[in-house]
């Protein structure tokens, strides 16, 4: 990489250079694991177990856990002993001793009738550090007591660098097990199943193991790792003092194998940032070397050039002329892809509106009010997922265009951040309609955007390089009031999460227009003048003797072939990283 920003910036390539530079620190990528799993097969445990921290993560018996928590490495913001809620529109700082109160099912706060807003999810810093800095999610359980918890941790498995699918040592994988691993893993790379409770299945958990092995290839079609881990063990050896006791505990109870199993799978990953900056470097050396080719021509034979230099003249002298034109189909351009964002969104919203009208239908509002804290967070991830596809589908759109138009990512790069800095609106909207005083706070949803904040990067649910981000204050009376009003709510909730996107589409758009007009209109002068000067070099050229001119080619033919090399050479480390990139078929471990 070194090698090739050296080039770029002795060529006057600065832009992409940087551009170059910043992509491949690999620091921009967030790295996370997330433990899926039925209830009660040890995942909060686990979790505790590969933190290296008794009581981070709520373990009961008696209940499971309810919302999705995010334990993060410490910082000076959010020091150790620390945790966020994340209430519909805010965040709410606690002591993490008061965690389970919010976030397990029998929590005081969960079952307390008179608590108005509960947690979609949590964030809590931890003081440990065994997995590099990585992310690790505590997800509700998918079947047994809470069936629509699978839904919610299918969503977040889909964030996921590494997933970690939970059973135990007294079964083989369920039938439903196997399914939502199969639906889990669908968009992830890097799974890992882990058998817990191995300590109180000394004789039967490593048969049990190959069982899972067996089971996983035969249903996925490839080969999955299989750890057994006593989380009781690791916990004992995280409170050694001794280090010598320490690490034989955490290898004996097999949470080391599975810990260094997360780091490899977790580094395969950490590669792709520095693929995306090589790239970057290589379509700028692309570039240097087509304009080599073209003055290696033009000091070879400046009169056969002359023509064609002439022709990009006149065409960029048209453009010039006629930017009116070019302007109009622009503004097209730009309408056409917000159209289509608004009908991804359109599509997205009935998908959601039908499929939630049915379930308060079919689910009764016992269901519901039993379970407000789960309701609440898929709806949110619903409605995030919805608002992101569109975004996303408005940026793709505008990226397409300005590519279009000047053939270079650095340019898409330096537009897409003004882009991104004008998604930062919050929008609220007024009181809904409803037969009882006070049946839904003010305040329903509020929408920004986040940039690359820790919260933000947690939540998962990215465009680009920001995050939708929809606090839903459903307002939990509105479960207590009966269906009617919680099928208005779900019906004006929806229509307000249409409205308030269209609207931040529509900002986005008078923004990005004159950033593309005023790059576009610059872009077409700077090349009409290396384009005019490439036409004094060919006269000058002709006016050179032999000698001179084949000094000046054999010159340009030496560069040519170094930077033909370096690109050579940067494909071929592209191909070597992408390729180690792709998750090995592990075997089975014991």
């Amino acid at each position: 990489m070194s090698s090739a920003v050296s080039i770029l910036r002795k060529y006057k390539y600065d832009a992409t250079a940087d551009l170059a530079e910043s992509k491949s620190r690999a620091d921009t990528q967030t790295r996370s694991v997330v433990v899926v799993g039925e209830v009660k097969r040890g995942k909060s445990s686990l979790v505790n177990a590969l933190i290296g921290e008794r009581g981070a993560a709520p373990v009961d018996v008696a209940s499971s856990t309810s919302a999705t928590v995010h334990f993060v490495p410490a910082t000076d913001t959010l020091p150790a002993g620390a945790a966020e809620l994340l209430i519909p529109g805010g965040v709410q700082r606690i002591d993490r001793a008061e965690l389970a109160d919010w976030v397990t099912t029998s929590g005081r706060r969960v079952t307390d009738p008179a608590t108005e807003v509960l947690p979609t999810g949590a964030v809590v810093a931890t003081a440990a550090n065994h997995l590099g800095g990585a992310v690790v999610v505590d997800t509700p359980g998918a079947g047994g007591l809470d069936p629509a918890h699978a839904q919610l941790a299918a969503r977040t498995a889909e964030t996921a660098c590494v997933l970690v699918v939970v059973c135990d040592a007294t079964t083989p994988l369920t039938a439903p097990e196997m399914e939502f691993v199969r639906g889990a893993s669908a968009t992830v790379d890097s799974v890992v199943v882990a058998v817990t409770k191995t300590d109180k299945n000394l004789r039967r958990w490593q048969p049990i193991a190959a069982e899972n092995r067996r089971l996983l290839q035969q249903h996925l079609r490839r080969q999955v790792p299989v750890i057994g881990v006593s989380s009781l063990r690791a916990l004992a050896a995280a409170d050694h003092t001794d280090p010598g006791r320490r690490q034989a505990g955490d290898q004996s109870s097999g949470i080391a194998q599975l810990r260094a199993e997360i780091r490899t799978r977790l580094d395969l990953g950490a590669a792709l940032p520095a693929v995306d900056g090589l790239r970057t470097a290589l379509e700028g050396l692309r570039k240097i070397n087509a304009k080599n080719t073209s003055d290696i021509a033009i000091a070879q034979d400046s009169g056969a050039t002359l023509p064609e230099l002439a022709a990009e003249r006149d065409r960029l002298q048209e453009l010039k002329d006629h930017s009116g034109q070019w302007e109009q189909y622009l503004g097209r351009d730009l309408t056409l892809a917000r159209q289509a964002a608004l009908a991804v969104l359109d599509e997205r919203l009935e998908e959601i509106k039908t499929r939630w009208t049915t379930t308060i239908n079919k689910s009764g509002m016992t269901v519901l009010r039993k379970n407000p804290q789960h309701f609440t967070a898929q709806i949110e991830k619903d409605l995030q997922a919805a608002m992101t596809a569109s975004v996303q589908v408005f940026l793709d759109g505008v990226g397409a265009i300005v590519l279009r138009l000047f053939d270079s990512e650095v340019v898409w790069a330096e537009i897409e951040q003004q882009v991104l800095a004008s998604l930062d609106p919050r929008l609220t909207t007024g009181e809904v309609a409803s037969k009882r005083h006070g049946l839904l706070d003010p305040s329903i949803l509020t929408m920004g955007m986040i940039g690359t904040s820790m919260l933000g990067a947690l939540i998962g649910v990215g465009a680009v390089a920001g995050v939708v981000w929809v606090g839903v204050n459903l307002g939990y009376k509105a479960m207590r009031s009966g269906k009617s009003n919680l099928l208005t709510w779900l019906r004006e909730t929806l229509a307000t999460a249409r409205s308030s996107t269209a609207r931040m589409l529509e900002a986005t758009l008078s923004t990005s227009r004159p950033e593309v007009v005023i790059r576009y209109r610059e872009h077409v002068r700077s090349t009409m003048e290396q384009v005019q000067a490439q036409i004094a070099e060919a006269k000058e050229a002709a006016r050179l003797d032999a000698a001179t001119r084949e000094a000046t080619v054999t010159r340009l033919s030496k560069n040519q072939r170094v930077i033909t090399a370096k690109c050579q050479e940067i494909e071929n480390v592209i191909a070597r990283l992408t390729a180690a990139a792709q998750v090995p078929a592990a075997g089975g471990v014991a």
